[in-house]
């Protein structure tokens, strides 16, 4: 059955934007799935399949595991939507290379991370995607009354993200949105971020340069994320390629403060050198 309307006039809705048939991987396929679901509020098992160009059984699997995953609840051949939001001010995704790397970097990231650990993020779509994958392993499950994983959250739509996940206990820092990144800045964030500690920060960035460290736009979520980084035992850097040798407004901190970075792409030798100097352990991905 069709969840769509079936009057003879209705026109095919298109297929989903997103890269070719053959790389849509789980991950991919709910973030084009939840994304729609946020606007239609329900999906067939038909329209998904062949959107996509996958198989039918393919996407009866993914909506069985959204189900169990609370992120939407399955009807007869489909989806409905549950009263929880998906996707906070969701920005389409590009299917560029880019968008490729930054998915292998949050894979890598999301592996770094152990069950019943407390993690941080600051804004980004790399951190997202990071935070998405880690909250979705299927060994975060809550044992003996502690929470599977602990999140600390600097931006909005991290912690939307994360929440989600009853095994996942989320800490989202008090703070003014900013419009675009969707992080919490200002004295609250910071004094509430006084008081927390981590086991892993993961850092996203607008630019990593080997002078100037890592960098982002406003002066005001670098605050809060330097807080975060001093807090934390393991600092996480996540960047691509085209990233390097860009700098950005505000520093964030040296790269000599990582603990690890994470890189898809080239990497430059003048950078790989710096890293290896500073006993940063360098992922290629």
């Amino acid at each position: 059955m069709n969840l769509r309307n079936s009057g003879s006039d209705q026109k095919p809705e298109p297929a989903l934007p997103g890269p070719p048939r053959a790389r849509w991987d789980r991950s991919a396929r709910w973030d084009h799935v939840l994304t729609r679901l946020a606007s239609t509020k329900r999906l067939s098992v038909s329209e998904i399949a062949e959107g996509l160009g996958i198989s039918e059984s393919t996407v009866r699997r993914d909506f069985v595991e959204m189900e169990r995953a609370q992120l939407a609840r399955r009807t007869h051949g489909g989806i409905v939507a549950v009263d929880v939001a998906y996707s906070l001010a969701t920005v389409p995704r590009t299917t560029d290379e880019c968008s490729a790397r930054r998915e292998r970097v949050a894979d890598r990231a999301a592996g770094l991370v152990e069950p019943g650990q407390i993690i941080g993020f600051n804004g980004g779509r790399t951190t997202t995607s990071t935070a998405r994958r880690a909250v979705a392993r299927p060994d975060i499950d809550s044992r003996d009354g502690s929470p599977g994983l602990t999140v600390v959250c600097a931006a909005l739509n991290i912690a939307t993200e994360a929440v989600l996940r009853p095994s996942v206990r989320t800490v989202v820092l008090g703070g003014v949105a900013e419009p675009y990144s969707f992080e919490l800045t200002g004295p609250l964030a910071t004094a509430t971020m006084r008081d927390l500690w981590l086991d892993t920060m993961f850092v996203g960035t607008v630019g990593l340069d080997i002078s100037a460290g890592l960098t982002c736009n406003s002066d005001a979520e670098a605050g809060v994320t330097r807080i975060m980084i001093g807090h934390s035992r393991r600092v996480v850097g996540l960047a691509t390629a085209d990233k390097v040798g860009h700098r950005a407004l505000a520093g964030i901190c040296p790269v000599s403060v990582l603990t690890d970075l994470i890189i898809a792409g080239p990497v430059p030798e003048d950078l790989r050198a710096h890293l290896e100097e500073t006993s940063v352990r360098l992922h290629e991905v």
